[in-house]
Order: structure tokens, then C-alpha cells, then sequence
């Protein structure tokens, strides 16, 4: 993946695809490729102020408190997908949520001097930016919670699993993206034992909705894995 590639991808995925050509070029002429490992974060909460990222390819975590202290796997973002904003939105703040690369992953890095500079004297960009927080985070804590009130454990599996294979409607390419989550990663995030993930992957692979490896979902049929939730 080279920089120039991965601008073009991003620039017509997403957020950035529905913002002014102005607004579009000065964040991607900005922005720099950055790769990351599988379980690499990218930045915890409580951290000093820096810049926001686009998902180019890969998946990033959003990781929040469960259980005391304990992190837990709540979605993931896919491609067209920016986060880091925050602390731009509240002068002063620092990180307030951790993220992590759940596979290889590969980002657009935007530094915090550069978000500055692109909005000053342009009250519009973080206006735009607050519309971003509103379709990025708050669309993804309704679709968290609802796939959580599904009263079938293997019916809220599918749901997970769907969500977070399924690509953007604008991207030309429409096949689910591979799930790289542990089983024990899928019942955090279904509110399910580690036997019923069990039970229901063996039951989709044997229905032809998805293939398994280790640490690996493969989405075969995305369409009826949503239909079994909303059944």
C-alpha cells in the first residue's frame, strides 16, 4: 500500500468523501501513511493530545471500560472511518478512548498541528468534525447497544458478525471484510459464553455463511447472517 493509494481510497470512502473538495485535499495532503501490527494501539485514554486517523485498510478496535478496570473489544472501524479528533473538540482535553489495530492495519495519520492549522479561521471544519463525532461514535454505540438487546445468543453473533465485516455502501467493492477476532473476543462483544460462540460458528460454517481459522472469521454470506439477527 503506498501513500497515494491509500489518499485515493480514503478520499472517496466515508466521511471525507461527503465534505468540500477544500476540505477533502487540505486533510489528505496533510495526512501521512502510518502501518500498524495486529494489537498495536494507536493511543490510550488519558494520553496527551495528537492527531486523528482514517482507516485505509485492516480494522481498529474501540476498546471501553468493562469490569472495573478491564478494556473490552466493543466494534471495530473499517475503511473511510477517522478518529482522534476529540481533544480538537475540547481545548485542553486529553485522549478520552483507546484504540488498537485488531489486524494488520494500515492508517492515515493526521498530526494535531496540521488538524489546527486546517481549521483556523474555518469555523465550518469543526463543525464538520462534530457531525463526524455524531455519525462515527454515537451511530456506533446504537448499533453496539442494539445488537446487545437481541435476546438470542446466536442470533446477537451474527449480529457482530456482521457489523463489523460489512464495507461502507460507497466503496465499489462490496465483499464483507475478514474478522480477525479470538472467540473469546466475539462473546465479549455478543454478551456471550465462549461454548455458545463455539456453537454458533460451527453452526453458520456448516450452513455456508462463513469459513473459520484460527483467530479468523471469513464471511461468505453477509446478507443471511443479517437476516438470521433480524429474524
Amino acid at each position: 500500500m503506498n501513500e497515494a493509494a491509500a489518499k485515493a481510497l480514503v478520499g472517496r470512502t466515508g466521511w471525507l468523501a461527503a465534505q468540500p473538495v477544500w476540505l477533502r485535499d487540505a486533510v489528505l495532503a496533510g495526512s501521512r501513511l502510518r502501518g500498524y501490527e495486529a494489537d498495536q494501539f494507536t493511543f490510550h485514554a488519558g494520553d496527551e493530545p495528537g492527531g486523528m486517523y482514517g482507516v485505509v485498510d485492516g480494522g481498529v478496535g474501540i476498546l471501553v471500560p468493562s469490569g472495573g478496570q478491564d478494556l473490552a473489544l466493543c466494534h471495530v472501524m473499517r475503511r473511510g472511518t477517522w478518529f482522534g479528533y476529540g481533544p480538537v473538540l475540547s481545548v485542553g482535553g486529553r485522549r478520552k478512548m483507546t484504540f488498537k489495530a485488531v489486524e494488520k492495519s494500515h492508517l492515515l495519520h493526521l498530526p494535531l498541528h496540521e488538524l489546527t492549522a486546517i481549521g483556523t479561521g474555518r469555523p465550518e471544519f469543526f463543525r464538520s468534525l462534530a457531525a463526524l463525532h455524531d455519525m462515527t461514535f454515537m451511530m456506533s454505540a446504537v448499533r453496539v447497544v442494539g445488537d446487545l438487546l437481541i435476546r438470542s445468543g446466536e442470533k446477537r453473533i451474527a449480529a457482530v458478525l456482521a457489523r463489523i465485516a460489512k464495507r461502507e455502501p460507497d466503496e465499489a467493492d462490496q465483499q464483507p471484510w475478514p474478522v480477525r477476532l479470538s472467540q473469546a473476543d466475539i462473546g465479549l462483544m455478543s454478551n456471550s459464553s465462549r461454548d455458545r460462540v463455539n456453537r454458533a460458528l460451527a453452526k453458520f460454517v456448516k450452513a455456508g455463511w462463513i469459513t473459520t481459522d484460527f483467530k479468523m472469521v471469513e464471511v461468505k454470506q453477509l446478507s443471511e447472517l443479517e437476516r438470521f439477527a433480524l429474524e
